[in-house]
């Protein structure tokens, strides 16, 4: 009975032992492998990402650094309006083929960007109509072009308006191709009390 027991005895330990082994084997098991897994997820990340991120952060360092002036040189700095209109709608006559509207969004964005910056809008007309009907339709012009950059999220007191009637026009010919150039909103901006951008005076610099 005393041998019994003694073997009894050593075998308990002797499965206790071989079941802390072969659990201690499992958890390192489930360990590489989670850690296997891991890597393979951030080997992934580092193949798709830097490439992805990299491209925005040089995006960013050449915008920061181009100055107010070369930012601008890709914006229109007119819209133009059809025959006695002063709505901000689609032009495709007479040479002109331009969206105002798309114009007004890319300029309310560079507004946006540089919170410092005002401008003018100067409203222009054809030259056809009394001198009295032209200011008024002008600035009408002016005045929708502002509205729709306010509507853009723009402040108000960021934009100044004025309207120059027939009296400065872009092309100087009588005729309708000089008249759909003339029918105009131009946009000059400001940044304190230092002029960016100068008045445009011939179509052929815009």
């Amino acid at each position: 009975m005393k041998i019994n027991a003694a073997f009894v005895i050593i075998a308990f330990f002797g499965l206790m032992m071989f079941g802390c082994s072969t659990n201690q084997k499992m958890l390192k098991g489930a360990q590489n492998g989670t850690a296997s897994n891991t890597n393979a997820k951030v080997s992934t990340q580092s193949i798709q990402e830097p490439s992805v991120s990299s491209v925005g952060e040089q995006n960013i360092r050449v915008n920061e650094n181009l100055s107010i002036e070369e930012e601008t040189k890709n914006i229109k700095k007119n819209i133009h309006f059809n025959f006695n209109s002063a709505k901000i709608e689609d032009i495709n006559s007479y040479g002109l083929s331009e969206s105002p509207s798309l114009l007004l969004n890319n300029i309310a964005k560079f507004m946006m960007k540089h919170p410092d910056v005002k401008i003018k809008i100067e409203g222009n007309c054809d030259e056809r109509g009394t001198e009295e009907y032209n200011l008024a339709l002008g600035q009408r012009r002016s005045d929708v072009a502002k509205k729709y950059l306010i509507f853009l999220g723009i402040e108000g007191n960021r934009i100044e308006t004025i309207s120059y009637g027939e009296s400065q026009p872009l092309d100087l010919e009588h005729n309708e191709y000089a008249w759909a150039k003339n029918r105009r909103d131009h946009f000059v901006f400001f940044k304190w009390f230092k002029i960016y951008f100068l008045e445009v005076k011939r179509w052929k610099k815009d």
